[in-house]
């Protein structure tokens, strides 16, 4: 599975948790937050170089674990939560996918009117969303080439 992107960020507690720091704090906070994200943690080496002495405000929000690399561990354990939703939620549509995706696309109907030449198509697809049959009458050439094409290209999905 690929790296998420993105994380859930709570305005609210990030304010909360960084009112007594200056602007610049904050800034070096939230680029350290982005950095570990990124990387999965920080190293003593990315600390000293965004912090300076005065930043203890910033150096507290992050811990020292067994493993000798830093984390603030609000952070890792709203990423580990996403993790765990977003494979939840794949497993689940993995399972259900013959049962609820496809379903929807066992058959289509549609007719136009109009100034164009079609009248009637009808598309009609087996319980794996492959297109069988494509019915029609009084369709101009380009549009039978267009259907067949259609259906060369999503026969073997």
């Amino acid at each position: 599975m690929a790296k998420d992107p993105a994380l859930l960020f709570y305005t609210g507690d990030f304010l909360v948790g960084t009112i007594t720091m200056n602007y610049e704090q904050k800034g070096k906070y939230i680029t350290l937050l982005c950095l570990q994200h990124q990387q999965g943690f920080l190293t003593e080496d990315d600390l000293k170089e965004h912090l300076e002495d005065t930043d203890i405000k910033v150096f507290n929000k992050f811990e020292k674990l067994s493993d000798g690399k830093y984390y603030n561990i609000r952070l890792k354990e709203e990423a580990e939560r996403r993790k765990s939703y977003s494979e939840s939620r794949r497993n689940n549509r993995m399972k259900n996918i013959s049962k609820s995706y496809v379903k929807h696309m066992e058959t289509g109907t549609g007719t136009e009117t109009g100034t164009g030449n079609i009248e009637t198509i009808t598309i009609t697809g087996n319980k794996t969303g492959n297109v069988n049959t494509i019915e029609n009458s009084n369709i101009d050439k380009d549009s039978k080439e267009l259907l067949n094409t259609f259906d060369k290209m999503f026969s073997d999905v």
